[in-house]
């Protein structure tokens, strides 16, 4: 009992955090402080909010928080970039969007753990499908090529699973 009461007293609350957040930009708003619309800045506070957990479960030692910490923080971040005009992205963009989001997330999941070698298969999947897309988005690299390619190395991807998982060390139970 004594270890769980430590264990809060360390954590912060992440729903707390979020509504002190999002009622300060709230308020900036009412006073014309920020001049964007108000969805906008939820998005932000998500982003906030996901940082917070990331670096929460670092210190914590809790890897359920990084990869969900991850995913509001690199959403939060591609909506606003979105909703600022830095690029423009439209519906279609949405897997890509999406799988980016996924890729960096199992990516920061590796940083927290790099003995988890299996962790990199997704990062590689999603993360390299979101890049190639805007690569082909961009005109960088040709669709055709990369469907050719694919349909024919597809099985690298389960033998690098597999390697991943052979290579993996196990964990002493504890």
């Amino acid at each position: 009992m004594e270890v769980i009461a430590h264990e809060r007293a360390r954590g912060l609350s992440i729903f707390g955090l979020f509504l002190v957040l999002l009622g300060a930009v709230l308020l900036l708003h009412r006073f014309h402080i920020l001049h964007y619309g108000w969805t906008t800045l939820l998005w932000g506070c998500f982003g906030v909010v996901g940082a917070v957990m990331v670096i929460q479960a670092f210190a914590v030692r809790k890897r359920g928080m990084v990869f969900w910490g991850s995913m509001l923080f690199f959403t939060g971040i591609a909506v606003l970039i979105r909703r600022v005009g830095f690029l423009e992205v439209d519906p279609w963009d949405f897997p890509a969007v999406l799988s980016l989001v996924l890729g960096l997330s199992f990516l920061m999941m590796f940083i927290y753990d790099p003995r988890r070698v299996s962790t990199l298969i997704p990062v590689l999947f999603f993360g390299g499908y979101g890049v190639l897309y805007y690569l082909w988005w961009w005109d960088v690299v040709d669709w055709f090529d990369v469907r050719h390619y694919f349909r024919i190395y597809w099985p690298v991807i389960i033998i690098l699973w597999g390697i991943a998982m052979i290579v993996q060390r196990k964990r002493p139970s504890t």
